[in-house]
């Protein structure tokens, strides 16, 4: 009953996982929920716990919640490198990469994301997707600003391909903040103006977008600062303005001096300078100044901006220095870790195999010898009858054939005897036609009379036949009385109608008796079927 009772709940935690995945990408929230709701005691297999683990650490990400703990994915990935789905695999590789890029270990998620691409590309082109947008992320964080770019091209084609809009959407967009950084703001402001035409509100989910379009309208070749300005406003209006950066701030405080309010951009500058002091700070410090013609303020704003983006930039060459520094030394340790390993798995591998091969050979040879002993046994057993057999048919079998011969011959002629001494006495008779029917009669009714018992003359026929009709009636177990009656006449060479007029019934159902018992006899499994079918001819 506990048996029962723990497979019943089982089914029923894989059943509701399966149901949150079918609609996690949909309602997030509501698959959150239920996958919290999960009392860990009932997922009683590792199966359960890593699909459970995946989807946990999904809903988080699809909630927006930065997850910097790696447990859950790691779960995941140590159960779906040897069992399940790749696909499981190629997602639970991405989330521990997630993991690892909130945490800023953004060597060990570029990692991760090299091991999670290949399976992605077999088996889950979604999440391929998502891989090539992770590592442009990672791009943007160190200045790499070309490959961020063409780490998004290719997010794009692959959802392109599996037409995926929304997905095509967020990629566009990340293809214009990565124009952006390359100074290509004609073509992001493009895609901006595009996705924006066909949104009816901020939300959620473009509220970025909206924010990203007012810098770039502040900034551009051609700039637009009413615009940009009004933008900004929206933006920093919607959700307490939880979607603006700083660098967003600055641009709008900007933005406002540029179109004459300078006391609100005052106000603006004055809260930033109080919580950002990055080389943006002063560069758009400087713009600003400049542009209220406060010339001294302006250059000593400009004069910081130099020493801080110098500073920011040999930080920043520093950084990117150790971390390839880490990134080679790490790869080296898993080039050697992985060839160490391979080394040691060619081995094993082939001593299992050169074990496999000699018990192989040691069994066949094995099997061999014994079926040939077999085989010598049996034809010694064979042998042996046969030479018993042609003993004792030497004995008596010649004997006995003879007799059986003469015992027939006699027989055969002896119907033929009583005939011609009636046609002798009866020649010259009037009625000589009479008499010979009527003797033709007797002798049939004698003989209908002389086989008219079944197993009279089963056991006549047995004689004759070695056993055969025994044999039918244990083969074909079926058959009726009168099958076995019309075998033994069909097996004594009578023709239908004398079989008719033995059997008290028309020719015609003799026919039909018989090929219905020829069908039997087809459709059984019987050993000598060809032998019986011969009989009934």
């Amino acid at each position: 009953m506990l048996c029962f009772v723990t497979g019943c709940g089982i089914r029923d935690v894989r059943n509701q996982l399966n149901d949150v995945e079918s609609y996690i990408a949909e309602r997030p929230d509501s698959a959150l929920a239920i996958i919290e709701s999960i009392d860990s005691t009932v997922l009683r297999t590792k199966g359960l716990q890593a699909h459970h683990a995946l989807l946990h650490a999904m809903a988080l990400d699809k909630n927006y919640i930065d997850v910097k703990d790696d447990s859950l994915a790691l779960t995941a990935v140590r159960y779906y490198q040897k069992h399940g789905h790749k696909k499981y695999l190629a997602r639970a590789r991405y989330y521990l990469a997630l993991s690892y890029y909130y945490d800023r270990q953004y060597n060990k998620s570029i990692i991760e994301l090299s091991k999670a691409e290949p399976i992605a590309t077999k088996y889950d082109s979604l999440y391929l997707g998502f891989v090539k947008v992770l590592q442009a992320d990672i791009h943007n964080i160190n200045y790499n600003y070309v490959q961020e770019l063409s780490c998004l091209e290719e997010a794009l084609n692959i959802y392109t391909k599996i037409q995926a809009s929304y997905y095509m959407d967020i990629a566009k967009l990340r293809i214009a903040q990565s124009y952006i950084s390359n100074d290509r703001r004609d073509e992001a402001q493009v895609i901006f103006k595009d996705y924006l035409s066909r949104q009816t509100s901020i939300n959620i989910r473009n509220a970025q977008s909206y924010g990203d379009y007012a810098f770039l309208m502040g900034t551009c070749n051609n700039p637009d600062f009413n615009a940009s300005s009004s933008l900004f406003e929206a933006v920093a209006t919607f959700e307490n303005g939880m979607y603006m950066t700083y660098q967003d701030y600055w641009a709008w405080a900007h933005s406002l001096s540029r179109i004459g309010e300078t006391t609100k951009s005052q106000r603006l500058v004055k809260d930033l300078k109080q919580v950002d002091s990055s080389g943006t700070a002063f560069y758009f410090m400087y713009l600003i100044a400049k542009n209220e013609r406060r010339y001294k303020e302006a250059l000593e704003c400009l004069e910081n901006f130099t020493e801080q983006n110098n500073s920011e930039v040999v930080q920043v060459l520093k950084q990117s220095v150790s971390t390839t520094q880490r990134d080679y030394y790490h790869s080296q340790y898993e080039v050697s870790d992985y060839k160490a390993k391979n080394r040691l798995l060619v081995i094993i591998i082939i001593l299992i195999t050169t074990t496999m091969a000699a018990f192989i050979t040691v069994l066949l040879a094995n099997r061999y010898r014994k079926k040939k002993e077999f085989e010598k046994e049996e034809y010694i057993r064979y042998a042996e009858e046969i030479n018993r057999q042609l003993r004792e048919l030497q004995k008596d079998s010649y004997t006995s054939l003879q007799k059986r011969y003469v015992s027939m011959y006699k027989s055969r002629y002896e119907t033929l005897r009583a005939l011609y001494e009636r046609y002798t006495m009866s020649d010259g008779r009037t009625d000589a036609d009479k008499i010979m029917y009527r003797e033709v009669t007797r002798l049939i009714d004698e003989l209908r009379h002389d086989i008219k018992d079944s197993k009279v003359l089963e056991r006549m026929l047995d004689d004759d036949l070695d056993g055969l009709l025994s044999t039918l009636r244990n083969e074909i177990p079926d058959l009726t009385r009168k099958d076995h009656t019309l075998i033994g006449y069909l097996a004594l060479g009578f023709d239908v109608v004398m079989i008719s007029h033995f059997m008290d019934c028309s020719p015609n159902s003799i026919y039909i008796r018989k090929s219905r018992l020829k069908k039997t006899i087809e459709d059984s499994g019987a050993e000598h079927k060809d032998v019986f079918l011969q009989i009934i001819g």
